[in-house]
């Protein structure tokens, strides 16, 4: 079988999902981006998909360097008539999840054996985690708590992140190959 990351590249398209090739060494891993987690972040260690729970971005660089292509996968809301953007975020982000995850089970079967999803924020497949992940075939870990630099990623594949614009919410994962 010829792997093709072209191919699930379309697939994000047909799933309605923005998706910017990359090569995985041009995905921007910062120290810093992990520290807003730890202080910044609200959900801090409440998650296990989170800080501290997940690798060193130390680790993760390394693991990094054995992928050779990376897609950056937005789903782009409206969010203008959202009473609640925090309630919102959780619901959208969910559902976005969903689409990426099905992606990365799609990359699977052609031949990706190593296809990992970073998704978009924390996760929330349950309401609270308890001691140990109920789920954990769908444990996945959003980009920042690893040290990736959304930000910088999105610039490098030519589109922005508007920060602080209740009026459209951008869902953000990553799907590495190789």
């Amino acid at each position: 079988m010829t792997k093709n990351p072209r191919l699930i590249q379309e697939k994000a398209l047909k799933l309605g999902l923005e998706a910017y090739m990359l090569d995985a060494s041009d995905i921007p891993v910062e120290n810093r981006t992990r520290l807003k987690c730890v202080y910044g972040c609200r959900g801090y260690g409440r998650r296990l998909s989170c800080p501290p729970h997940v690798m060193p971005v130390d680790e993760f660089r390394q693991i990094l360097k054995e992928y050779s292509t990376a897609i950056l996968l937005i789903e782009e809301f409206d969010t203008s008539d959202a009473k609640d953007i925090i309630k919102a975020w959780s619901s959208i982000r969910k559902g976005s999840f969903h689409k990426m995850f099905e992606l990365e089970y799609h990359a699977f079967r052609e031949g990706f054996s190593f296809a990992q999803l970073l998704r978009p924020g924390a996760c929330n497949e349950c309401d609270i985690c308890g001691e140990k992940c109920s789920k954990p075939d769908r444990r996945r870990f959003p980009p920042e708590a690893v040290g990736i630099n959304l930000e910088k990623a999105l610039n490098t594949a030519g589109t922005k992140l508007e920060f602080c614009d209740t009026d459209r919410v951008k869902c953000i994962g990553i799907l590495l190959l190789d």
